[in-house]
């Protein structure tokens, strides 16, 4: 495996979450704090129309697979 593909977590002693979702609080969001919460998060934004027009579709790699076989 190469280095660049390790993700290093530091874990802050401050904070003793062991990244455990609390579902509790989840389940008392609104659909509009949820859409506001994943639009705050910039790795995850939605994808706009023209980003969907240039979507690929995906190759079946079962069959290509099968197809290189041959």
């Amino acid at each position: 495996m190469k280095e660049e593909n390790i993700t290093r977590v530091t874990l802050d002693p401050n904070n003793p979450s062991k990244g455990e979702t609390d579902w509790k609080e989840v389940d008392g969001l609104t659909e509009e704090e949820i859409h506001a919460a994943a639009l705050s998060d910039p790795e995850a934004q939605p994808v706009t129309p023209k980003e969907l027009e240039e979507f690929k579709p995906v190759t079946d790699a079962k069959s290509y697979s099968e197809r290189e076989q041959k």
